[in-house]
């Protein structure tokens, strides 16, 4: 199949959102460094390699075990080497789940006219402390509302990278963005308003500005979410060379970004917007290899071509340019497994899959890895994001939690077109480390901010 092309000028949201919406950051110390841990399925120290992965392949998603196998063009490098070290616990921030167990026993499933379901009376933390409680079959509604709101900060400001790598084993490093990612509603942060008093209606908004390379320069989009999760996010682009900004269609949320291989609704990584429009099958809990304390250190974007190969292997026609041990152990986390496809009733020619299937971590909620199908019912895509901890500052071990943006290194393998493309999230600050004018809405969280860009 030939790479599709974009009809959108959207495209830089989805470079800049993907990368940001997917990380996590550290702000304090690692204590699961000096941990024990437990192993989960793996023995540890098991090293996994192209001639047993076979044994192990239970514990992987499909896209994970197709780029193995090799079948559909991309595949492991020779010597692939994944390192299998302890589980490690992610606790979810102590003032979210006091939110939950107060306020979740009041959020109820509303049934729309489409046939689809949406939270009625959410407040903060997760919807549903335990999604498993009342009618079996809406298991799966309750899991996806519960990482949609997922735990996130106040505000995250972080640096971003992105490299592509075509059928031909082009690697280029394209883009590099900064990203300020603001919840403005359902906070659960001592020191910060339940609601921000000038939320405009909006519950989060995603704000980038490219700095590199030097045509794309002060090039910002910003994405608005509305409280109503049955109402699609607003996009917005600014121009530098017209030093104006647009609108952009909501139609554009599944156009190819143009010289990457993601979407702007690939960038939610995980649960897409309007969910109320997709029929959410709970398919079980499953054990999967994941890297969420990948090493600090591997999160670079100081090369022009490849990824740092003291921890990524080198990218080539053909060959996957994925982490080395360099990056850190892998673990075998427990996961939610969720089947999303379309209701018929209500949204034909809505969505950008035919079926995706997302894998959300137990403790946190968090989509650490999306596999996607095409409406033929052929693999797409695989979505993965290779991470580290963080802490929300001032609450301590109780505070740690996978933020949104920061460390991470956010991978798409796109089977079809035969690319894939990789964002690397750098250092973050969260909520006060962060400078104080990321905190001012109408900069960073409206659309008369983009307006304030080249004053």
């Amino acid at each position: 199949m030939a790479p599709r092309k974009s009809h959108s000028l959207a495209w830089p949201i989805a470079v800049a959102l993907v990368g940001v919406l997917t990380g996590i950051a550290q702000a304090q110390g690692a204590p699961w460094e000096s941990e024990k841990g437990y192993a989960n399925g793996i023995p540890i120290g098991t090293k996994i390699t192209q001639a047993n992965w076979q044994q192990y392949q239970q514990f992987m998603t499909e896209g994970m075990k197709t780029v193995f196998a090799g079948t559909h063009f991309w595949h492991m490098p020779r010597d692939i080497e994944i390192d299998v070290g302890p589980t490690r616990s992610i606790p979810v921030p102590r003032p979210y789940m006091e939110d939950t167990e107060k306020y979740g026993g009041q959020v109820t499933l509303q049934v729309l006219p489409d046939g689809g379901y949406a939270p009625k009376g959410y407040v903060a933390g997760f919807p549903f402390l335990d999604p498993f409680e009342n009618d079996a079959a809406l298991v799966g509604e309750r899991v996806f509302w519960n990482t949609f709101y997922r735990p996130s900060a106040r505000v995250e400001e972080a640096p971003n990278c992105s490299y592509v790598l075509d059928p031909y084993g082009n690697y280029t490093h394209s883009v590099d963005f900064d990203a300020v990612l603001s919840r403005l509603m359902h906070l659960s942060e001592p020191g910060f308003p339940r609601d921000e008093a000038n939320a405009g209606g909006y519950w989060f908004a995603g704000y980038t500005e490219v700095s590199a390379p030097e045509q794309f320069r002060y090039f910002a989009t910003l994405t608005l979410s509305p409280n109503d999760p049955t109402q699609l996010d607003e996009a917005y682009i600014y121009y530098p060379a017209l030093r104006r900004s647009l609108r952009v269609s909501s139609s554009a949320r599944c156009a190819p970004i143009y010289g990457t291989d993601f979407t702007i609704e690939d960038a939610l990584e995980g649960p897409p917007r309007q969910g109320q429009l997709f029929k959410k099958e709970f398919l079980g809990t499953k054990k999967i290899l994941t890297l969420l304390h990948a090493a600090s250190e591997s999160y670079t974007c100081n090369t022009s071509i490849q990824l740092d190969t003291r921890y990524y292997y080198p990218g080539s026609k053909g060959v996957a340019p994925f982490p080395n041990p360099g990056s850190g152990q892998w673990e075998v986390r427990d996961v939610y497994v969720v089947n999303l496809t379309r209701l018929p009733r209500s949204s034909a020619g809505f969505g950008c899959y035919g079926k995706r299937v997302l894998y959300l971590d137990r403790q946190t909620y968090f989509p650490v890895s999306t596999d996607l199908w095409d409406t033929e019912g052929g693999l797409f895509k695989w979505l993965f994001v290779v991470e580290r901890p963080a802490f929300i500052p001032g609450l301590g071990l109780d505070g740690q939690l996978l933020t949104i943006s920061g460390n991470n290194t956010a991978y798409v393998v796109d089977f079809q077109d035969k690319h894939i493309t990789i964002v690397v999230g750098l250092h973050v600050c969260v909520d006060r480390e962060c400078a104080k004018t990321y905190m001012n809405i109408s900069r960073y969280a409206s659309p008369e901010g983009l307006m304030k860009i080249q004053q």
